[in-house]
């Protein structure tokens, strides 16, 4: 079955999020907006303005719905001013949670320690000798910030393996997938590379319930799945020059593949025989911070 546009013409769109109440949300980098998107292909409707250049998004157990915003390194439409940062939306309100010395935050997830982890790249995505960048870990209760792994070119999409045991990064610079061993205590151990993709750059990802990764590859046109061992087992193609940025699993029983696409601010949906793994929300993590307050960055 092809890729099925749901909605276009909302700006280079990114960050798909299937919400605990059945919405699926995308940001718009050009334009500063959050969007929900009927999943039917209906009308596209601007429900939240973080403002700057929204990337990635992750939801908590609280229904936060949380925001990578990596401030202004893009062209934008949106008259509210963003610095790179961590934002949250409830309540109908955007809130800034900034933290000292982030470059430009791209995407997170909330993590099986109940932290929120995004990625904090430096430099450009399709740059091999750009600066390094690095994951980081928001506790979302005290508002510290810690830098959990440095040294990636480009750090894009992450998601975690469904036992909470292992972290994915996508390097983009590198077009590569890198897999970090995690600790119960929420350490990463030296990464491994994963897979090399044959063609096109990854950017954002999502885990089904076999652990086969669905990488939204750039360049390539294209999602590539592959298995947990790395090795490519499917192509999804777009169309030629779609520029794929991110993808999330949803719909009603879990199974469709969601994939934004920056040519034309287009969404597509495909539907796949295996549902997608479940988001991790961090349950039992109150969420106290609060708003405008500045985390302190640490290394861990």
């Amino acid at each position: 079955m092809e890729m099925r546009c749901v909605a276009a013409g909302i700006g280079f769109t990114e960050g798909p999020l299937w919400t605990a109440d059945g919405r699926l949300l995308v940001t718009s980098m050009s334009r500063g907006l959050l969007y929900a998107v009927d999943a039917d292909g209906g009308e596209a409707v601007a429900v939240a303005e973080p403002g700057g250049n929204p990337t990635g998004l992750a939801q908590d157990a609280d229904g936060v719905v949380w925001v990578a915003q990596g401030g202004g390194h893009a062209p934008t439409r949106s008259a509210r001013l963003a610095r790179p940062s961590i934002q949250r939306w409830a309540d109908g309100c955007v809130e800034d949670v900034v933290a000292d010395g982030l470059a430009a935050p791209n995407d997170c997830a909330i993590g099986p320690d109940g932290r929120l982890w995004f990625t904090d790249p430096r430099g450009r995505a399709f740059d091999r000798e750009g600066p390094p960048g690095r994951v980081c870990a928001l506790d979302r209760a005290d508002g510290s910030v810690a830098v959990v792994a440095d040294g990636i070119r480009f750090p894009n999409g992450l998601a975690f393996a469904a036992d909470g045991r292992a972290l994915y990064v996508a390097e983009t610079g590198t077009a590569r997938i890198l897999r970090f061993a995690l600790s119960d205590g929420g350490a990463l151990s030296a990464p491994e590379v994963l897979a090399e993709l044959p063609d096109g750059r990854p950017d954002g990802m999502a885990l089904d319930a076999t652990g086969r990764l669905h990488v939204a590859a750039t360049t390539a046109d294209a999602v590539l799945v592959l298995d947990a061992d790395g090795r490519l087992v499917e192509r999804l193609p777009l169309g030629t020059g779609a520029l794929p940025t991110n993808a999330c699993f949803g719909g009603e029983d879990g199974s469709t593949l969601f994939v934004t696409a920056g040519k034309g601010g287009r969404v597509y949906a495909h539907s796949r025989a295996t549902r997608g793994l479940p988001l991790l929300t961090g349950a039992g993590r109150p969420t106290r911070l609060e708003p405008s307050s500045t985390p302190t960055l640490k290394e861990e």
